[in-house]
C-alpha cells in the first residue's frame, strides 16, 4: 500500500496538469453549425475563432452551460423569429410562477460565463401567446457572469401572455454583468387587453437579481402595456425573483454605468404603477447602491393615447433611401435605411472590421 501511495505521489509530481488538462479542453467555434452544437456540450469551454455571419439564417435559440469566450470576435446579422425549445419557471414581483419561453442567441444560460463577444446587427422579432423573454444575447441567464460583451440590434415582442420582457443583454436571471455595451431598439406590444401583463424592459437586463457595473447604454424603447410596466434604461426590475443565488450586501450594486436615449411608453391599467426610470424601473430587493451613474442623456415620455401600438416607425407607406457605410478604422460597416417621410432609420447587412 505504501508503494502505491508513493507511486501516485510521484505521478502527481511528474504530471501535475494531467487531470486539469482534460477539464480545460476547449471547443473551437468557427461556423454556424458549431454554434448550434454548444448545447450538446454542457460544462464545456468554447472559444470563438472568427466572426460568424448569420445572414439568411432563421436562428433557433440554443441553450448554454459552460464558458463561452468570444475572443473579441462577433456574431452578426442574426435574425430570430422563434423561441428556443427550453423553458424555465420565472417569477413576477408577487412570486407568481410562469412557465416561460425565451428568444435570443442563447435561450437558456445557466451557471455560465460569457465574455469578449460582440453580437452585432441582431433582429429579434417574436409573436406569441406564451410567457416570454426576448433579448439579443440570452433570454434566461441564471447564476451567470457576463463581461466585455457588446450587443447591437432590435428586439420586438408582440405578446398575448402575462409574463413578458425585452432586453439587450439578458432577459430574466441573476449574476454579474460588467463592462458591456448595448445599442438597442426595444419594442414591447401587449396584444391582450383583458389580462394584465407583467412587463419588464431594460437595455442590459429585463428583470432579476444582478450586479451591473461599467456598462454603456444607448436605448430607444417603445412599450404598449395593458398591465404593469417595469421599464429601466439599465434594468426593468431589481428583485431576487425566487433565485437562491446570493450576491451579498456589498455586491447589490448598479453603478458606474452611462445611459442615453429614451423610453416612450403607456400603461393602460386601472391599478396604475407605470414604473420607468433611467437606471432601474422598480426595486423590490434592497440595493446597496445605484450611484454614481451618468444619466444626463436619458429621457422618458409617457402617453395616455392607448389607441395604437407605439413604434419607432410611423409611416404606413415608408420610402427609404439607403446608404452603405463601409468598415473603417477597426469599426463595423453597415447599410443604413432612412425613411424620407418620418426620418426613422435602421441598419442591417453589417460587415466586420477589415
Amino acid at each position: 500500500m505504501k508503494r502505491l501511495i508513493i507511486l501516485l505521489l510521484l505521478l502527481a509530481a511528474v504530471f501535475p496538469y494531467a487531470a486539469a488538462g482534460a477539464e480545460e479542453e476547449v471547443i473551437e467555434i468557427r461556423t454556424a453549425d458549431d454554434l448550434r452544437n454548444v448545447s450538446a456540450h454542457p460544462g464545456a469551454r468554447f472559444l470563438l475563432m472568427n466572426d460568424i455571419d448569420l445572414a439568411g439564417v432563421d436562428w433557433t435559440p440554443v441553450s448554454l452551460r459552460g464558458e463561452f469566450d468570444g475572443n473579441g470576435f462577433g456574431i452578426y446579422n442574426m435574425t430570430v423569429t422563434r423561441v428556443g425549445e427550453d423553458t424555465r419557471i420565472t417569477l413576477d414581483g408577487n412570486k407568481k410562477e410562469y412557465e416561460t419561453t425565451f428568444a435570443a442567441l442563447f435561450s437558456v444560460v445557466e451557471e455560465s460565463t460569457i465574455r469578449n463577444l460582440k453580437v452585432i446587427g441582431a433582429h429579434v422579432e417574436i409573436e406569441g401567446k406564451t410567457h416570454c423573454f426576448a433579448s439579443i444575447l440570452a433570454g434566461y441567464a441564471q447564476h451567470c457572469t457576463i463581461e466585455n460583451v457588446t450587443v447591437d440590434g432590435r428586439v420586438r415582442l408582440d405578446n398575448e401572455a402575462v409574463m413578458a420582457g425585452v432586453s439587450g443583454v439578458a432577459g430574466f436571471g441573476s449574476g454579474y454583468i460588467r463592462h458591456c455595451d448595448a445599442r438597442v431598439e426595444l419594442i414591447f406590444a401587449d396584444k391582450n387587453r383583458t389580462s394584465r401583463c407583467e412587463q419588464f424592459l431594460g437595455a442590459i437586463q429585463a428583470t432579476g437579481y444582478v450586479q451591473i457595473q461599467y456598462c454603456t447604454v444607448d436605448i430607444d424603447a417603445y412599450v404598449s402595456c395593458f398591465g404593469y410596466c417595469h421599464n429601466g434604461g439599465i434594468l426593468g426590475m431589481f428583485y431576487t425573483s425566487g433565485t437562491k443565488f446570493e450576491l451579498g450586501p456589498d455586491n447589490r450594486i448598479i453603478n458606474h454605468n452611462t445611459v442615453s436615449g429614451r423610453i416612450f411608453f403607456f400603461e393602460h391599467n386601472p391599478d396604475r404603477r407605470a414604473y420607468c426610470n433611467a437606471i432601474v424601473g422598480e426595486t423590490l430587493t434592497k440595493m446597496a447602491s445605484r450611484k454614481p451613474n451618468d444619466t444626463r442623456g436619458f429621457s422618458k415620455k409617457e402617453t395616455r393615447d392607448f389607441s395604437r401600438t407605439l413604434l419607432p416607425e410611423n409611416c404606413e407607406n415608408p420610402v427609404y433611401s439607403d446608404e452603405i457605410v463601409p468598415p473603417a478604422d477597426g469599426e463595423w460597416g453597415w447599410t443604413e435605411h432612412v425613411c424620407q417621410t418620418c426620418g426613422y432609420r435602421w441598419r442591417d447587412s453589417y460587415v466586420p472590421p477589415q
